[in-house]
């Protein structure tokens, strides 16, 4: 089980959530401030390496990876902003554009850019 802790990065924490989760296969546990992956069953471990490098990947993609450090301590991972004051300002924005560019799923919270592969992932609940 790992802990994410997003308090300094509340605006993007539920699209992380899901880019990492999805990612690593990982159950998700989102609490007020951070969030918490688990295995889906017990033979299988979340490597926290692997859970690092999907928040870089995910910072990248949004091209938020020189404005955040990432700590981990056993089985923690920190994100910190650099900037502070004008990082909350860059979020707050970036978080409005990318509602508008994503589609997400309203039974479990799949996040895509287009609209049809929305349409087809919905029918999964309906099976």
């Amino acid at each position: 089980m790992i802990t994410v802790d997003c308090s300094n990065a509340l605006t993007i924490k539920e699209p992380l959530l899901v880019y990492v989760a999805d990612k690593l296969g990982a159950l998700p546990i989102l609490k007020s401030e951070k969030f918490i992956l688990d295995s889906v069953d017990d033979t299988h471990s979340i490597n926290k390496l692997d859970a690092v490098s999907a928040i870089m990947e995910f910072l990248e993609s949004v091209n938020l990876k020189e404005n955040f450090q990432i700590t981990s301590k056993g089985n923690s991972i920190k994100i910190e902003s650099l900037d502070g004051k004008e990082m909350k300002e860059k979020l707050e924005k970036l978080s409005k554009k990318k509602k508008e560019l994503f589609f997400e799923c309203t039974h479990c919270g799949f996040m895509t850019r287009y609209e049809e592969e929305l349409k087809t992932h919905r029918l999964i609940h309906y099976i």
